[in-house]
């Protein structure tokens, strides 16, 4: 099952992404959201996005949410954030979506996956 994590901070990801890779997962990770719409046009098979809000560059995590649900409406989304006082009434995308509020335990993240693959 591969993941698709997008966090612009390099600790967070490389953490998260060797968990996931402990968990049994295959993991594809990317700096920003504009770097993530690239690797989805090249290789499209994800099953999970896993994708911070707040990101540089043109692509927020909720623009890149956007695109995917566009895209690939069944492929659940777990946002996380370590600002949800700045969300507000931010306009997420419908459909499978999930939040993690930073810091968060990578248990959590891989327990955020698992439920999401099988619901």
């Amino acid at each position: 099952m591969c993941i698709l994590l997008v966090e612009d901070e390099w600790l967070i990801r490389t953490i998260m992404a060797e968990e996931l890779m402990d968990a049994g997962f295959e993991v594809t990770s990317a700096e920003t959201g504009d770097e993530a719409l690239g690797m989805m046009t090249v290789s499209p098979f994800f099953k999970v996005l896993v994708t911070d809000i707040h990101m540089p560059g043109r692509t927020d995590g909720i623009s890149l949410a956007r695109v995917v649900r566009e895209r690939f409406p069944a492929v659940p989304i777990i946002y996380t954030t370590g600002r949800p006082d700045a969300l507000g009434k931010a306009d997420l995308p419908g459909g499978r979506i999930s939040m993690l509020v930073k810091p968060y335990k990578p248990s959590r993240l891989i327990e955020a996956v698992r439920a999401a693959l099988a619901a």
